[in-house]
């Protein structure tokens, strides 16, 4: 199996990296790949890179059995456009990991729709990571919006 994990790259977010990390110990039998942005932490059993270009990325994300991410709208929509399953760990206002809570609310509401697995701790995350193979894609969307959306939208706008 081959995890994936996502961070983005404006703040670090050692927290999630350290749980995996440590999680991945014993995990032999699983590549674990992690774009870890600017970070004190400096994970010891998992392969990571600071940063990736788009390229590397779209190969880490595409050849990725699951992905575990920070609540990145980015990173959630392309795991719903390529029907990837994704655990998604929000940051922390508290905890300095970000500066409004704004990634809780994202998942909260994202949890209610059943559209991703949601992790919003540790024990979650540790929960979902007994069995990684049998997280699957709750959602699929598609690459654009629906017709009826943009017509809404350009309804809107040619009315305002």
């Amino acid at each position: 199996m081959k995890i994936f994990i996502i961070v983005g790259s404006i703040f670090p977010f050692d927290r999630l990296i350290k749980i995996v990390d440590n999680w991945a110990q014993d995990k032999n039998d699983m590549t674990i790949i992690a774009q870890i942005g600017k970070t004190n932490y400096i994970p010891q059993n998992m392969k990571y890179y600071d940063k990736l270009g788009a390229k590397e990325f779209n190969e880490c994300f595409s050849g990725s059995d699951l992905i575990i991410s920070h609540a990145g709208m980015g990173v959630i929509l392309k795991s719903l456009v390529e029907q990837k399953p994704v655990i998604v760990f929000p940051r922390k206002c508290e905890l300095n990991e970000v500066t409004t809570n704004h990634q809780i609310a994202t998942a909260k509401a994202l949890d209610k729709l059943n559209f991703v697995n949601i992790a919003m701790d540790e024990v979650d995350l540790l929960c979902y990571l007994e069995n990684p193979g049998s997280i699957i894609s709750k959602h699929k969307i598609g690459e654009f919006a629906s017709p009826p959306l943009i017509n809404t939208l350009k309804e809107f706008i040619e009315n305002n």
